[in-house]
């Protein structure tokens, strides 16, 4: 996610810093400008994009405003609701936080600009600059890190470029995870960098905490990521990368660790401090990236093991995922925006564009299947 110093640029971060990352915030209204954030907005009605910012459609939901039209942005996380332009945990409801599981959102972006650098969403122009994971929390000297480290020696094994099978790999190797990134990205006609040996081997070593049980789940998997993340561009919300004010401000429970801020991170854009709590303990058995949840942008193991982590809690033991339906995957991400009629459906079928080319390299002889979201 990125981010702004007028409406017009706003936008573009908002959607490039959402990702699909679908817990990206909106920025607060201008105040005394363009609509009441209060007042009752739908989705097509007119705005004004000079003063316009978000307002909330419902108390779940959001819109942004778009070339002067209200369009869909994101939905709350679960336990937020919408209240001026934000979503927010309710006063009474903030005690319980810790215990909600996460919900990615997602968000509505332009058509041809993925979530996630479009991504929590941007429009017109989505930022193409590399994302900058030097942030404040990651150079604060923290026992955490220390163990995070060892666990990269212990997970990422050798870094050469093609990476042999183990028998939890399915016989993916660097030289295949690389040709279905730049296949993937060719499908919906966007030019993803080629990912680094590190990406490639932390993926590898990465599966099993997914519970990833076969060739096409990976390959489920790695398409879902791509988009989420703008091509393993973003590992932080940009939005909060130009804005950490800003986001520290409206992602703050009651429960954050004293100057910590758990805004999106990893691939899958990891967000609110009941998460990175959740994904500590089921990684690591501790609290090790509640207290420096800074690592999960700037360490590429964690960056792929927070994202397989929701995959194994959300989304691997969907029936229709096992069945190898890739839409069912999709509904279990970001069901509510992309599916059934959602306002992003454009996004549900690019997503499956990528999944087409990406499963011949992953599992050849396997044809896809595409039920499962909006069909």
């Amino acid at each position: 996610m990125v981010l702004l110093s007028n409406a017009g640029s706003l936008l573009v971060a908002a959607l490039a810093a959402s990702t699909h990352m679908a817990h990206a915030l909106p920025r607060p209204q201008a105040e005394g400008t363009g609509s009441d954030p209060q007042s009752e907005q739908k989705e097509g009605d007119d705005c004004d994009v000079m003063h316009d910012r978000i307002v909330c459609a419902d108390e779940s939901s959001l819109l942004f405003c778009n070339h002067n039209k209200w369009v869909a942005f994101s939905n709350c996380t679960l336990g937020t609701v919408c209240k001026d332009g934000s979503c927010v945990f309710p006063e009474s409801e903030s005690d319980v936080a810790s215990e909600l599981p996460v919900e990615e959102s997602g968000s509505a972006n332009e058509s041809d600009v993925p979530d996630v650098a479009e991504t929590s969403l941007a429009t017109d122009v989505a930022s193409s600059a590399p994302v900058d994971t030097a942030t404040p929390e990651a150079s604060a000297v923290d026992p955490a890190a220390t163990d995070a480290e060892a666990t990269e020696a212990e997970t990422s094994g050798d870094s050469g470029g093609d990476s042999g099978g183990s028998s939890g790999d399915f016989g993916i190797t660097c030289d295949k995870f690389k040709e279905a990134v730049s296949k993937a990205s060719a499908a919906i006609s966007l030019n993803y960098p080629a990912p680094s040996d590190k990406q490639c081997t932390s993926f590898l070593a990465g599966m099993p905490k997914g519970d990833i049980s076969s060739a096409r789940e990976a390959a489920m998997f790695l398409a879902n990521i791509l988009w989420e993340s703008d091509g393993l561009q973003a590992k932080e919300e940009y939005d909060c990368k130009d804005l950490p004010d800003w986001c520290a401000q409206n992602y703050k429970t009651p429960e954050d660790a004293p100057g910590q801020t758990y805004w999106g991170r990893g691939y899958i854009q990891l967000t609110w401090h009941y998460n990175y709590e959740a994904a500590s303990k089921g990684l690591f058995g501790d609290d090790r990236l509640v207290k420096n949840p800074g690592q999960v942008s700037t360490d590429e193991d964690l960056a792929w093991g927070v994202s397989f982590w929701f995959w194994k809690e959300n989304v691997h033991g969907d029936a229709g995922v096992q069945a190898g339906n890739f839409g069912s995957s999709i509904k279990k991400i970001n069901g509510a925006l992309e599916c059934n009629g959602g306002a992003a459906q454009d996004k549900a079928k690019k997503r499956y564009e990528m999944y087409k080319a990406i499963l011949p390299i992953f599992a050849e002889g396997e044809q896809p299947k595409e039920a499962g979201c909006y069909n």
